[in-house]
């Protein structure tokens, strides 16, 4: 049995529905920007680390990390956030690999995203 948490927590969206007075289609559309803006992010991203460039991976790591906190994707925010910090310090040495685990469970959160969707 896994410990790991959902990609997306429903009550995060639960609570933007809430927050948005139950507009679905606000919520969808906020949705819809997420997905994709995401590959945007993380393209910027990748082609940061490959260049060794802690300056370009403060700025998407930073975006993708607060866009993803906000719809519940709290292990990709978490991946993000450190990303970013690292980046601030100026270390690039394993972003690489960070990047690879947050392109990964983006795609994880899309899934759940899409999925949460289907099932309205």
């Amino acid at each position: 049995m896994s410990d790991r948490q959902p990609a997306v927590d429903l009550t995060a969206l639960d609570r933007l529905l809430d927050m948005t007075g139950g507009d679905v289609e606000f919520l969808d559309e906020l949705v819809e920007t997420y997905l994709a803006d995401g590959p945007v992010q993380l393209g910027a991203m990748r082609e940061a680390a490959l260049n060794g460039s802690a300056g370009g991976l403060i700025r998407p790591s930073h975006s993708l990390k607060s866009n993803s906190a906000n719809l519940g994707a709290a292990h990709l925010a978490d991946l993000c956030r450190v990303l970013e910090a690292t980046a601030r310090d100026g270390v690039v040495d394993g972003a690489i690999e960070r990047v690879a685990a947050a392109e990964a469970e983006f795609e994880e959160v899309r899934a759940a995203l899409l999925a949460v969707r289907a099932n309205r």
